[in-house]
């Protein structure tokens, strides 16, 4: 059983010293009822933008798919989305943890608005392609992959380091982008993509636009002390050392990792599952995301109970499970409907398991070395996440378009057992 003491106190696992535990800048730790404006700052830009990449989750697949109708394309354009968590994951943290995060976070949002402002512009020219697709979708995650490192390092700075009150908090943050990315903005993203197909793409750019605005708001802190310290390599390092010093960290990676496999297993030719066999149009397939968003933002707004009731491990452990259910059930179903209350499962748990991963991260890992050990769990949780990519089109194109919703919750059920053994319930996070 994973005890209070497999938590790891706040001091990196070379010997550095007691870690100071960031505060609040008021001076005391807040309460749930009461988050600082600083937070509510990142809450805007976190809504606001998630609205536009709703739009982008329905129009990427859409205009890969109007481009080829080749599961292996297609595939190509989810694998360039998920390749960065690997490529640029593992040295992102290390910058974060010397740079100031608000900035991290700005240029973040520029930089991705400027990429959509150049899809836009070759759509326009008649120039778009499923290489260029992929590309632009490699930028995306990057700045991503940037700016969330950048965020969940900041959060604690913001609210201090009770479990309780980071747990509601990366409830609300999370349920309110799955509200963006799945309730109002797929269907955004399809009607426009009907409309004119550079359309979303130029609503996301102008939601990063407005995300960097928000950002703003948030008080101007210094980079970690001691971040400048080591070279990059040796920081990446030293993040390394933590996480690894950690079973339970790890371990939790390890589930994240088949977690997302899973995910992009099922998911990297859904669009053409629903097209050809449900008979989605367009708007209907953003209709059809959208449906997720029930389910996250029931779990959001309950996850510190959820937590609290059974644990970051019995969490993680009926997420798994919960997408297994779901990708099932899509599979299974003769129409939109079933397979609409199908993915209201797959976005409960994406959510839960995502609030309980984070919530962990920031209650244990000092402010130093959070982006690094953030970029290193990630590069284990997110960064295989491809190779679900490249096997669903695989299986898709070998099997048919039924097939990878049909292998990903076999592979969920066996998950859950192994993952259900290493993650016993341990110590529950207590709420005020």
């Amino acid at each position: 059983m994973v005890g209070p003491g497999d938590r790891r106190p706040h001091r990196p696992p070379s010997g550095g010293g007691e870690a100071v535990v960031t505060t609040p800048a008021q001076g005391e730790p807040q309460t749930a009822a009461r988050l600082p404006r600083a937070f509510q700052a990142l809450w805007a830009s976190m809504a606001v933008s998630s609205v536009g990449d709703g739009a982008l989750t329905a129009a990427m697949p859409l205009l890969a798919a109007y481009l080829t109708r080749d599961p292996i394309g297609v595939a190509v354009v989810s694998v360039g989305a998920s390749l960065p968590w690997f490529v640029v994951g593992v040295f992102a943290g290390a910058w974060v943890d010397r740079l100031p995060r608000r900035s991290v976070m700005i240029v973040s949002d520029v930089a991705r608005g400027a990429a959509l402002a150049v899809l836009v512009t070759l759509i326009l020219a008649g120039s778009a392609s499923i290489p260029l697709l992929a590309v632009v979708a490699f930028v995306l995650t990057t700045g991503q992959v940037f700016f969330d490192a950048a965020a969940q390092a900041a959060l604690p700075q913001v609210l201090g380091r009770d479990t309780s009150v980071l747990g509601r908090a990366n409830g609300r943050l999370f349920a309110t982008q799955t509200v963006g990315a799945t309730l109002a903005g797929p269907p955004i993203g399809g009607a426009l993509f009907g409309v004119a197909p550079w359309a979303p793409f130029a609503v996301d750019a102008a939601s990063f636009v407005a995300s960097s605005g928000f950002v703003l708001g948030v008080p101007r802190a210094d980079a970690p002390e001691g971040g400048n310290r080591l070279s990059i390599r040796a920081s990446v390092r030293e993040g390394f050392a933590y996480l690894f010093a950690s079973r339970i960290l790890v371990t939790l990676a390890c589930a994240l990792t088949a977690y997302n496999v899973c995910f992009n297993l099922a998911s990297a030719t859904l669009v053409l599952f629903a097209q050809e066999q449900l008979g989605v149009t367009d708007g209907t397939f953003g209709l059809l995301l959208a449906s997720m968003s029930a389910g996250a933002i029931a779990i959001g707004m309950v996850s510190a109970r959820v937590l609290a009731r059974i644990g970051v491990g019995g969490a993680v452990v009926a997420s798994l499970a919960a997408q297994g259910i779901g990708w099932a059930g899509v599979a299974l179903s003769g129409s939109v409907w079933l397979a609409g209350v199908s993915l209201a499962a797959t976005g409960a748990a994406s959510t839960m398991v995502t609030v309980a991963v984070v919530s962990e991260r920031q209650s244990t890992v000092p402010d130093a070395l959070l982006g690094r050990v953030t970029s290193a769990f990630r590069l284990i949780g997110n960064g295989f996440a491809p190779l679900g990519g490249v096997a669903g089109g695989l299986l898709a194109g070998a099997a048919g378009l039924r097939a990878p919703l049909i292998a990903a919750p076999v592979l969920l059920a066996l998950c859950v057992v192994v993952f259900g053994l290493l993650l016993t319930r341990r110590a529950p996070i207590n709420e005020d």
